[in-house]
């Protein structure tokens, strides 16, 4: 298997784990999931019906389609007593749930629980197996929609989000380099790629991982999106959406959601002319020479 990024995985990962209970972690949005760990995001809620205690590992698997297995915690306890976890490792390399239960001879739950101590045991045996020896995983693409990703879809976009996501980096979308605050989502550039049978990791790479206002401008832009694109982006956080400002006391009714009702005093020196929708700002484009005035932020020309 061509593997973009090798993952090295300690041999000693799974030897002398047997003397720990294992948790098995069922995620149901396998997208979320994989952006909170690629994110490093310690506020998402992870699917845990039972409490942990100090020494328990965690495999967590994702409901993708197929099914994955992305990553192994332990449970620690810190020096005020309170239970926290280490990531030992994140698979970017695929691991199929299918494959581990051939391995074991047995099927691994659909939810959420402590596995039994010989279940638990061949578990750790296979995922060493398959690290060591991995097996190819096929699926047959789907259409690449903007409103609904095809199941087969996205488990690449799983995989892109846990090989390209680091939690010392932000996930930024690939075509307006801003911070993917929500899902992202993957591209596939192939247009006629519906109904292709594809080795996942051979095409992980091609999925460009985009925010979802660049996804919708990938499949059909709208007028509006067109519209949007074309004004400036904010200074402070990149969204290239704002509402245009209107200064004194308008000649019509203005659209509350296109525009800004500034009132009819007027600031001293150049007037802003776009307020961003994501965080506020109000700022202006001004030529290069124009006076800029450090309470307002501005796009020079």
């Amino acid at each position: 298997m061509r593997r973009r990024h090798p993952q090295v995985i300690n041999p000693g990962l799974f030897a002398g784990s047997n003397d720990h209970a294992v948790y098995w972690c069922r995620q149901q949005n396998p997208l979320a999931s994989a952006a909170a760990l690629a994110r490093g995001d310690e506020d998402f809620e992870w699917s845990l019906r039972h409490p942990l205690k100090p020494g328990d590992l965690i495999v967590t698997a994702l409901e993708s389609s197929p099914p994955l297995i992305v990553s192994l915690e332990v449970i620690e306890e810190d020096e005020n007593e309170e239970i926290t976890y280490r990531n030992l490792a994140i698979f970017s390399d695929p691991i199929s749930v299918i494959d581990a239960q051939h391995l074991i001879g047995a099927q691994l739950p659909r939810r959420s629980q402590y596995l039994k101590q010989p279940l638990a045991e061949k578990l750790l045996e296979s995922m060493g197996a398959l690290i060591a020896d991995p097996r190819p995983i096929f699926i047959t693409a789907g259409p690449c929609d903007a409103l609904q990703s095809a199941q087969a879809n996205e488990v690449l976009s799983v995989l892109a989000v846990l090989q390209k996501g680091s939690p010392w980096e932000q996930l930024e979308c690939r075509i307006c380099d801003r911070e993917i605050l929500d899902e992202p989502e993957a591209h596939l550039p192939h247009v006629d790629q519906h109904g292709l049978r594809w080795e996942i990791q051979e095409h992980v790479d091609e999925a460009v991982l985009m925010c979802s206002d660049c996804h919708d401008m990938a499949h059909q832009p709208t007028l509006q999106q067109l519209r949007n694109y074309a004004r400036p982006a904010c200074p402070k956080c990149g969204e290239r959406n704002p509402r245009q400002i209107i200064w004194g006391m308008p000649a019509f009714i203005p659209d509350p959601d296109d525009f800004v009702v500034a009132g009819c005093v007027l600031p001293m020196g150049p007037m802003a002319q776009w307020e961003c929708r994501a965080c506020s700002s109000r700022y202006l484009v001004a030529d290069a020479g124009e006076l800029a005035y450090p309470e307002l932020m501005v796009h020079h020309e």
